[in-house]
């Protein structure tokens, strides 16, 4: 016991120091991943798979937002 305890010293002080850290979150992207895989089977190529994972999780970018006519308009007079 007291030469497993010495063997794994390092492994055992970090599991009790850091315990309420998990990979459950990282666990869930992964299933959701596959899910959208497994629904989104016959998609002509991965660009289409990859941009239908990134809405889903909302990892997109969103274009800034254009001036509208009146906008610019208003900003010339």
């Amino acid at each position: 016991m007291v030469r497993f305890y010495k063997k794994h010293q390092e492994i055992i002080d970090n599991a009790m120091d850091y315990q309420n850290l998990n990979n459950g979150a990282i666990e869930g992207i992964n299933h959701k991943i596959k899910l959208i895989k497994r629904v989104s089977y016959g998609y002509r190529n991965f660009d289409f798979f990859k941009n239908r994972i990134f809405i889903i999780f909302r990892l997109y970018k969103r274009d800034k937002k254009k001036a509208t006519p009146t906008e610019t308009s208003d900003k010339v007079a």
